[in-house]
């Protein structure tokens, strides 16, 4: 029986091998290293992984997909060294299914779902030696967007506290099958060695998303559901609140969070 794609999974399968190559070699797997995989669709990354990593975990949705991988992957299946999780991966135990070592994550990401695995994958970001991910090229410039200009937020900021991010090379649609309507991106993300110091990250990350949460507001109108009157005058001692969130630089964002830690 022929498969038939499922929209609902954002299923769009890379058939290019060269650059399944391309992605997995930006992983610089070693024969003692173990991979995460989400989406293994037709294994063709898969496959890949398994050619220069000693294990591999691959997360796979869609039941239908698995009889061709079993079969495509029998005696890796057979020996150890592949494990196919038929599970939706942000509703995952990662905890109870990462190993006690570190591991390195690459992923052809379905594009509906790449927000939240990113936001899922920062909290555990200590877990894995880095990532490689191809996802929406759109979601790519926002992780890498700069103060001022229209990609820069929420979520480039908090990713940007746990990891450095590099835009690595862009895949065009048609290199997949189903070709998506938009270009796609492949980054790297590596778990930074020093964070910012900042009193509390829940803390942090509010800030962030109240600062953002309307683009158009002044610091000062958009701090006011976190702050009251008078927190407001003594913080704006210190920074200039006629200012807009997109205005602010990491280094801003972290002192101020220090300063209203500080008020409380």
């Amino acid at each position: 029986m022929e498969f038939r794609h499922k929209k609902k999974w954002g299923q769009h399968f890379l058939h290019d091998p060269n650059i399944a190559c391309k992605i997995v070699a930006q992983a610089a797997l070693r024969p003692d290293d173990i991979a995460w995989e989400v989406g293994a669709g037709q294994g063709i990354l898969t496959r890949e992984l398994l050619e220069h990593a000693d294990r591999a975990l691959s997360f796979e949705i869609d039941a239908a997909l698995l009889p061709g991988l079993e079969s495509a992957f029998a005696a890796e299946i057979d020996d150890g060294r592949l494990t196919i999780v038929q599970q939706d991966v942000l509703r995952a135990d990662w905890e109870s299914l990462l190993p006690p070592v570190p591991v390195k994550l690459v992923a052809n990401l379905p594009y509906q779902i790449t927000s939240p695995f990113l936001f899922k994958l920062a909290g555990l970001a200590p877990r894995f030696t880095l990532a490689v991910l191809m996802m929406q090229r759109e979601v790519a410039l926002r992780l890498r967007a700069g103060p001022g200009t229209k990609d820069y937020g929420i979520l480039g900021l908090k990713l940007r506290y746990h990891f450095d991010i590099e835009y690595l090379f862009t895949v065009e649609p048609h290199l997949f099958v189903p070709p998506p309507n938009v270009r796609s991106a492949v980054v790297r993300l590596r778990p930074r060695d020093e964070k910012p110091a900042v009193p509390d990250v829940a803390l942090y990350y509010r800030l962030i998303e109240i600062a953002f949460s309307n683009r158009r507001k002044m610091l000062r109108r958009n701090l006011r559901t976190m702050l009251d009157g008078e927190q407001l005058r003594e913080l704006g001692q210190s920074f200039d609140l006629s200012r807009r969130g997109e205005s602010l630089d990491e280094s801003e964002f972290v002192a101020m969070c220090r300063a209203i830690a500080a008020l409380r």
